[in-house]
Formats: C-alpha cells, structure tokens, sequence
C-alpha cells in the first residue's frame, strides 16, 4: 500500500498493554515499526494503563516507554475529580506535555463545570488542549460536553475516536463550538471526511489511528482517495495537530 504524499502526524495512538485484553503491539518499537510502514512521521500517544488505574503512575509508564524519542508526542491521561492540579502541572512543566486526555464515564463523573472549571482555566493558561474519547462508550454526556466547553474557548477539544454511535451529538457540537475537532480514527461513515468538511471546515478535522486497535494504512489509504486538495490532506494529516500542540499559526 503506497505512502502518503504529505507529513503525516497521528492524534490517537496508545502505547503500553491494556489490563483486560491482548494486543498485537504494545511497545514503542512496535509503534514506530508501524509508523515507519504506514508514513507516519510522528504520533501523540498516551498510557492505557491510565484509564483503569493510577494516572500519575500511568503518566510516568508512558514517559518510560518513550524514551526521549522525538517522533513520540506524550498525552497525559488526567482525572479531573481526583487528581491535584498543582502535582500534574508539575510533571506537565518537567516533560513538556501539550494535551490531556480525560474519560470522566470510566472515571466515573460527570463533566460539568463544577469539576472541570478549574482544569480548563488552568489549561487555557497553558495553551493546552483537551482530548475527549466519543467512541463506541462515548465518556461525556452531550450535553456536559458542550456546556462545559462553551465556558472555556481557548481550550481546543478534540473529540477522539468518534464512532457511529455519537454521530447524531458530534454533528451539532461540531457546528455549535468553533473550538471542537474530530479525530477520523472510527470515523467510518459513508462519504464521512466530504460530509465532514461541510460542516466543520478543513481545519478542524484531524488523522487519528486509534493504534493499536486500528492499522492506521487503510485509513491513510482512504483519506488520500476522498478528492481532498493537496492543501485540506496536508491540514488534515498533520498540519492541523502540529498547530494546536504547539501553537503554531
């Protein structure tokens, strides 16, 4: 399977074992083995290990799995009803991190502005942005979503891995918060990346592999077919991402 024509840089990749079941790759040699097959210059990844047990613990896994490698982008996984903000701006200082992710359904709150508030503050303070799973389990109420993310516009969100299911809450979010940005990860809706266009624009739609539960070519393959201009491929596989981890634009 050919290549991509232009950089290519992944928002959703995991890096690490999952408790509860078996994947084929688990280590940072198997990402960017994976990588360097699919053309994929650089990745944001996070720790699974995060989701089910301690984040701080899961944060330093995934900072030991990375090793210092450049093509490698850590996420920290935060809980925003349990965990301080003074110990993860700490550690976000010390590594450099640019995004968080939070799963508030396996975490098991709600999120609404009485948890969130001072997190989204905080990360407005430090130009980060904020990833959200709406997968197949999507982790926010619509609800929460959009009135948590109305009150803090210079937190770009993504809504990550956003399956089938959430399609009827991501098309309005998507028009009603100028901020918000899909991953195309499970993004596996007919003519989708076109139908996306129309509603959001070229610059809020982002390449996502959800890796390693997806091959990432296929993906690629699609995107390349879907008669998008050079210019809307190259914000969306990685033009788009590069702006808004680190601010460029």
């Amino acid at each position: 399977m050919a290549q991509p024509e232009v950089p290519v840089f992944d928002c959703n990749a995991a890096l690490g074992r999952l408790h509860n079941q078996r994947v084929a790759y688990d280590t940072r040699d198997d990402l960017l083995r994976m990588m360097s097959e699919s053309g994929i210059a650089k990745a944001v990844v996070y720790n699974p290990y995060c989701l089910h047990f301690g984040t701080v613990e899961g944060n330093q896994f995934l900072l030991e799995a990375i090793g210092g490698d450049q093509r490698l982008i850590a996420q920290f996984v935060v809980n925003f009803a349990t965990d301080e903000i003074s110990e993860i701006d700490a550690l976000v200082r010390q590594s450099g991190i640019r995004s968080l992710r939070v799963v508030p359904a396996t975490h098991r709150y709600p999120l609404v502005h009485w948890i969130a508030d001072p997190w989204l503050e905080w990360m407005a303070q430090e130009r980060m942005a904020l990833w959200i799973p709406m997968s197949m389990r999507a982790e926010a109420d619509a609800r929460d979503l959009y009135e948590t993310a109305k009150r803090h516009p210079k937190v770009p969100v993504v809504l990550a891995g956003a399956h089938y299911n959430s399609y009827p809450v991501v098309w309005p979010l998507v028009k009603a918060l100028d901020h918000l940005y899909v991953d195309t990860s499970r993004f596996d809706l007919l003519d989708g990346i076109n139908r996306l266009l129309q509603r959001a624009g070229p610059r809020r739609i982002l390449f996502g592999s959800d890796f390693p539960d997806v091959d990432p070519r296929p993906y690629l393959h699609y995107l390349r077919r879907c008669g998008l201009s050079n210019a809307d491929l190259e914000a969306i596989c990685g033009g788009n991402l590069q702006r808004l981890i680190f601010a460029e634009g």
